[in-house]
């Protein structure tokens, strides 16, 4: 399960197999990880959009993507970018972008608030950068002669962009356009499962994160999800908001795990209750062969910059 997520062990081996390129930031960090097959559409809209300067440069021996150094400030390059992301959408010559959000994310450069670009949160699997979002565990503890601890899992909609009718955990979402984990933990439980500020803020507590480099046809996506729990009481129970999620499930931790198991959770969701499995001693070295090997997958080493 932990490797249907994290399913690229060696980003170097990518690089080296010539079919993909290496995108870099404006200050020279390595951002992102593009496709051969999406670098053409990609270079042909840069050149129609400004034949004189494009906001690309493609060096197709060395097999990589810079910045264009006329373009000095990020918003500069955001809005040239955002020409050509749009294009390419009009035109479909990136699949990914069907999916359009309305969302910016950056492309990261190893320096705080500092992006070199904001970009449409769809474009993020074709250009391979790394992104960021929040997934938030809602546990029941154990009644008296009950026994087990509970976990609330939401099931996606059937509208759902990606993943419809897969299984969630309680709350998960993008951070996007610069804000904070914390903040968006409270955004998305409001919006998704129609729990309070106040509420949230009091009982959210941060449990690290998970990380992983996903492949799919669309294109890579290297990804970190800052992670917590919230201990709900028995008398709290989220309810769906925004449409996202159509119904809640209070689940025996056992069933949780069952599910998981069968592949019936959204892959990165899964990802997420391994690791509070692992956290409170329900998957431990004794009864799972495999232990080590599911950390290392669910704490994968990204290569591109975290702000």
């Amino acid at each position: 399960v932990a490797k249907k997520c994290n399913n690229v062990s060696d980003v170097g081996e990518l690089y080296s197999s010539g079919e993909y390129y290496r995108l870099f930031a404006d200050n020279g960090a390595l951002a992102g990880i593009v496709k051969h097959s999406d670098v053409m559409p990609l270079e042909e809209e840069c050149v129609e959009q400004n034949k004189q300067q494009p906001v690309f440069a493609f060096d197709h021996k060395e097999k990589t993507i810079c910045f264009n150094k006329a373009y000095k400030t990020e918003p500069q390059r955001s809005a040239a970018l955002a020409g050509v992301l749009n294009e390419l959408r009009v035109k479909d010559k990136w699949p990914g972008l069907r999916k359009w959000r309305n969302e910016l994310y950056p492309i990261c450069k190893g320096e705080a608030n500092s992006p070199s670009a904001m970009v449409e949160r769809a474009s993020s699997y074709s250009l391979g950068i790394r992104a960021f979002g929040v997934h938030i565990n809602g546990y029941v503890r154990p009644t008296d002669g009950d026994g087990q601890l509970k976990m609330w899992i939401g099931k996606r909609s059937a509208t759902k962009q990606t993943w419809p009718g897969f299984l969630d955990n309680m709350v998960a979402g993008g951070i996007s356009n610069g804000d904070g984990a914390f903040a968006s933990v409270i955004k998305e439980c409001e919006e998704e499962a129609g729990l309070s500020a106040d509420f949230v803020s009091s009982r959210a507590r941060s449990a690290g994160t998970i990380q992983y480099l996903f492949s799919s046809k669309l294109g890579m996506k290297p990804e970190t999800q800052y992670v917590y729990d919230i201990e709900m009481p028995a008398d709290v129970v989220p309810r769906p908001s925004d449409g996202e999620v159509e119904e809640f499930y209070l689940l025996p931790i056992d069933k949780v795990l069952e599910k998981v198991r069968a592949g019936q959770f959204k892959p990165n969701c899964a990802l997420c209750i391994i690791d509070f499995l692992i956290r409170h001693g329900i998957v431990t070295a004794e009864n799972e062969p495999d232990y080590l090997e599911i950390i290392d997958n669910i704490h994968a080493r990204l290569p591109f910059p975290g702000v």
